[in-house]
């Protein structure tokens, strides 16, 4: 007969309260023999290269198409390359997914209406009040990032950039 897995599914938090070292060595103290003990150290620290490497790829690639973008010199650099206008909205759509997927991976989400309810209640704001400068939004760019990543319960403020 086959070996029944066991499985536990974990739904996503934004935060784990537990130090990883601690959790890690925890676990390791659990195996019996030092050898394997050991062994499932080093495959816990493999495991943490593994996605410290994947994040450093994503943010260098980031930070590149950030580079072209960027208020200061980006517009320099665009023209310095003689990038064509569908050449230059693909780096930005590039741009956005890699934004996306990395905050994806880090647990950040993308506001809902309720969250900002609570934020803007009088129970949580801040003395300083928040507000989008609506002039500076880019209303075709997020527009055509949302057409082609559906994104569920995007906020009312969306539709000022999604129209």
């Amino acid at each position: 007969m086959g070996k029944k897995k066991d499985i536990i599914k974990l739904e996503r938090e934004s935060v784990i309260p537990v130090l990883k070292n601690k959790l890690v060595r925890t676990l390791a103290d659990l195996i019996d023999k030092r050898s394997d003990r050991i062994e499932f150290q080093k495959l816990c620290q493999r495991g943490e290269y593994t996605i410290r490497a994947w994040y450093l790829l994503q943010f260098e690639d980031l930070m590149q198409l950030f580079s072209l973008f960027e208020p200061v010199h980006g517009a320099s650099k665009l023209e310095q390359q003689n990038l064509t206008p569908e050449k230059i909205d693909a780096l930005e759509q590039n741009f956005l997914t890699y934004l996306f997927k990395v905050m994806d991976k880090s647990n950040f989400k993308i506001t809902t209406d309720d969250e900002i309810g609570v934020a803007l209640s009088a129970q949580y704001r801040l003395n300083l009040p928040i507000k989008v400068d609506e002039t500076k939004l880019d209303k075709t760019l997020l527009r055509r990032y949302f057409q082609k990543h559906p994104c569920e319960n995007l906020p009312n403020f969306a539709d000022k950039v999604l129209l």
